[in-house]
């Protein structure tokens, strides 16, 4: 029957409902796309203000570190001044480098007595720099409070663009005595309003300003003329925050104050632009679900028209036996060979899909023997095979099957005993799985070579650590015969830049030593075994100890901790790495206190490193696990940061996870999960 709308003048409960079905699984469709667009627009804008916030606290900590350093030269500058004012201007021209060097966002520094006179300078004084000196004096005119930021200026020095930082000095009548000007590099702070934006993908605008409005470093240049106009700046009761500014073109803007130098930072994005990636996301979810609806209505016309074949079909089925016709079904359309055979041995059916496979004609099978097509089965042994399948009813194997060519196909055999009229037959049900052997050979194959290049690249990494560390030693030696034998022909300046050469090519040796350990975790080969954890902590004490008593430190170790599944070893070197930072980063006012405590639970072993030292901010906690990721200046503590990345490394290859809860100035708790020694 040729299908039509006509076939159906009452519809029946089958097309209604697949009609019904249709409409539904639409209506689903547009309805979670429409979920899932505005899902996605909320996750996009939330996403951008936790970005927002977390680039305006990491750059108003940065800048604020580097204002205050530059502060803390111009204040020391001060005390030389008031202390040793009466030395030659050559010697407090050396005071004053001495005091810059060290502070990069110092381009230069200058003293100016109360009349608006330059004193002294790191570079000569011109009359560029008196100039200089008058327009600070004049800026500052009236100023009562001890600080004071100008707006962008020429450096009288070589006319490069700095912001002038002024701490005044006050008589006792309150009138200015005299002024330490600082230049701060403009191109310092653009430097890291850079580094910031080469890591986010939005169109991104960081300002840094005063509290007037005027712009001392942008970027990008010009994004913004006039600041004070700004929602942020208009907003004088609120010190720090985040604001949807739709009246300036339609921002969402993070900003901080540094309220001690008058200073605003703010981190703004075009909500037009941040939104494109949503509304190319958005367009195409809408298609999907045009596209999505469009399939659903063709598979409903295709189930009402396979509807109305099934009805001619049932109509013409109706007179034979349901239930032969649809065995018979099921063997010839099967995917699967099917074969039956008597107690003999003598194939009595075969379904098209054996014909097939086997490459015989239509019903040629018929009256073969299994020893015909199986050449593991001779005549002789056909008896055998049935005693064996009398007893197990069921037998399950794999073979090879001789095709019509002489060709042999691997196959997976279920054959079946079943008794009729008096006598055994054996149906077979024949898998051909050539293909998935041949895929199973290609993994091997592909495992193999993995395991191949991980292991050349394990063996690269080791040569190119020690072919590195060769000219780094010829480096470091030659720098050390330098300073020996011309040290005492080099000024000061020429030793302190021999020095440098000499731990930079140290500090270098070091990461290379340290990349190299991190590359070798797990590289050893050893097999997991049982590791007794009593025994790793007391080699780790041991190690430990004159560290220990050097710091005053005590060390808690669990009474009696469970065995684990895992490498001693590298346990070892895990263990030693978090308690050694416990001792690394302890507190200056209090002696350090680190505990180890073990927890078993949900079959697995959690352990924990708590100490009493400086502690964690919370932002740092991801970062901390990378490699060669530092929170502290070298100068206050050594080190690459590759510490804990290879305590992650370890963790991870023993199947387990780290992480960290800290709080500032409180101490750190490093946490990290291992598997028990598995029960035979």
């Amino acid at each position: 029957m040729r299908f039509s709308w006509i076939s159906w003048p009452h519809p029946s409960t089958s097309v209604r409902s697949v009609i019904t079905l249709g409409a539904l699984l639409m209506v689903v469709a547009q309805g979670m796309t429409g979920y899932e667009i505005w899902r996605q627009y909320n996750g996009t804008i939330t996403l951008a203000e936790r970005n927002l916030n977390v680039l305006a606290d990491v750059l108003a900590g940065e800048i604020g570190r580097t204002i205050t350093g530059v502060d803390s030269v111009v204040e020391q500058s001060i005390l030389d001044l008031s202390t040793e004012g009466s030395r030659p201007p050559e010697q407090i021209r050396r005071a004053l480098r001495d005091r810059a060097t060290g502070v990069p966002a110092i381009f230069g520094l200058m003293l100016i007595d109360a009349q608006g006179q330059a004193i002294a300078s790191l570079h000569s004084l011109s009359p560029r720099h008196h100039a200089f000196a008058l327009s600070i004096r004049a800026s500052v005119a009236g100023q009562s409070l001890p600080i004071h930021v100008g707006t962008v200026t020429p450096a009288p020095f070589d006319g490069t663009p700095i912001i002038p930082f002024s701490r005044l000095r006050h008589d006792a009548a309150g009138n200015i005595a005299g002024i330490t000007v600082a230049a701060m590099a403009v191109q310092y702070f653009q430097e890291i309003f850079l580094q910031v934006k080469s890591k986010t993908v939005t169109t991104l605008t960081l300002t840094l300003a005063r509290q007037d409005g005027a712009i001392l470093v942008q970027t990008p240049e010009g994004a913004t003329t006039k600041m004070s106009d700004m929602a942020e700046f208009r907003l004088q009761t609120r010190d720090n925050g985040l604001i949807h500014d739709d009246d300036t073109s339609g921002r969402i803007v993070a900003f901080r104050t540094l309220r001690p130098y008058g200073l605003k930072l703010s981190a703004a994005v075009n909500t037009v632009d941040l939104l494109n990636q949503w509304r190319s996301n958005a367009l195409r979810l809408f298609l999907a679900a045009v596209a999505a609806s469009l399939v659903v209505a063709a598979l409903i016309w295709l189930i009402l028209r396979r509807l109305a074949q099934d009805e001619t079909q049932r109509a013409t089925l109706r007179s034979l036996d349901t239930q032969r016709q649809m065995a018979l079904f099921s063997l010839d359309t099967g995917a699967d060979m099917v074969v039956w055979t008597n107690d003999q041995g003598d194939i009595i059916y075969a379904n098209p899909a054996a014909h097939q496979a086997l490459g015989y004609a239509p019903g040629a099978l018929f009256n073969r023997t299994i020893p015909d097509i199986d050449p593991s089965v001779p005549p002789e042994a056909w008896e055998g095979r049935l005693n064996d399948l009398r007893q197990a009813g069921t037998l399950r194997f794999e073979t090879r099957l001789r095709t019509s060519s002489g060709r042999l196909i691997t196959v997976e055999v279920s054959i079946t005993l079943l008794r009729v009229d008096g006598r055994d037959h054996t149906c077979a049900i024949i898998r051909d799985i050539g293909a998935h052997k041949q895929a199973e050979a290609v993994l091997a194959e592909r495992t193999k070579r993995l395991e191949e290049s991980n292991a050349e690249l394990e063996q690269f990494a080791y040569v190119a650590s020690h072919d590195l560390r060769e000219p780094l030693r010829m480096v470091n030696s030659f720098v050390a015969l330098l300073a020996r034998r011309f040290g005492e022909q080099m000024d000061p300046e020429a030793r302190e830049y021999v020095e440098f050469a000499r731990e930079g090519a140290l500090r270098m040796d070091r990461l290379i030593l340290d990349l190299l350990e991190y590359s070798r975790v797990g590289s050893t080969g050893r097999p997991m075994t049982s590791v007794d954890l009593t025994a790793v902590l007391n080699d780790v004490r041991q190690t430990l100890a004159l560290t220990l008593d050097e710091a005053g430190a005590e060390l808690i170790l669990p009474a009696s901790p469970p065995k684990v599944w895992g490498d001693a070893d590298e346990l070892g070197r895990l263990l030693g790495n978090l308690i050694g930072n416990g001792l690394k980063y302890r507190h200056a006012d209090r002696a350090p206190r680190i505990e180890v405590e073990c927890q078993t639970q949900g079959g697995q072993i959690t352990i924990s490193v708590r100490d009493n030292g400086i502690g964690i901010a919370p932002q740092y906690f991801d970062r901390i696990f990378r490699i060669f990721q530092r929170l502290h200046g070298r100068d206050r503590y050594d080190g690459t940061g590759i510490g804990l990345a290879i305590c992650k490394k370890i963790v991870e290859r023993h199947g387990g996870r780290i992480w960290v809860s800290s709080t500032p100035d409180q101490g750190s708790t490093f946490f990290f999960t291992l598997k028990p020694v598995p029960t035979p």
